[in-house]
């Protein structure tokens, strides 16, 4: 089975520009640091939908912080159980 938090990793260091930048860890707030926008954060939760096939719904958005790699991990593994 896929790692959700690896897969999560890469396409965020991939598709913004964070992969070699020290603050860049499973910890950080991406939005504080300036690493994903709303837009941004938009764009993962579509791709981790499809790479895992879960549906992240406004409930979920509202219910539960994801503002790391750690919390969106945590979300996506939720639903794959």
């Amino acid at each position: 089975m896929t790692n959700v938090k690896d897969t999560l990793r890469a396409y965020i260091a991939e598709h913004f520009d964070a992969g070699d930048d020290p603050d860049f860890t499973d910890e950080v707030n991406l939005f504080d640091f300036g690493f994903v926008d709303s837009l941004g954060a938009t764009e993962i939760l579509l791709y981790m939908e499809q790479q895992f096939g879960v549906e992240i719904t406004q409930k979920d958005i509202t219910m539960y912080s994801m503002n790391s790699i750690n919390e969106i991990a945590a979300v996506v593994e939720s639903k794959l159980k």
